[in-house]
């Protein structure tokens, strides 16, 4: 399966990792994915990009959205399955604390 995200390019840069374009693809093979990293790419998936979840004003968990045309992708540091992953955790992380904070 293929997944599109956004990767950091200054970030990219710090490490010495050259990323051409902002928006990059990987494929995965969901069989080979933890049933735990399954959950958290298939929460995000919108088509084949991956999307920030934020709590909304109801409390309840959705897709961040700027418009209908443009989507709020995931933001890795490098464009691997590794960075995805870990900025997933990062946004699951956030919205853990915007739900404690809001008592849910």
């Amino acid at each position: 399966m293929v997944l599109r995200f956004e990767v950091n390019q200054a970030e990219a840069f710090r490490q010495g990792v050259d990323v051409p374009k902002s928006t990059n693809h990987i494929v995965v093979d969901p069989s080979t994915v933890s049933q735990d990293e399954r959950n958290l790419i298939a929460d995000r998936l919108e088509g084949i990009d991956l999307v920030r979840l934020t709590v909304n004003s109801e409390r309840k968990i959705v897709h961040v959205e700027y418009s209908d045309m443009e989507r709020c992708r995931i933001v890795a540091k490098l464009p691997t399955y590794e960075a995805l992953i870990q900025a997933i955790r990062e946004n699951q992380s956030e919205l853990d604390a915007e739900l404690k904070r809001r008592g849910n």
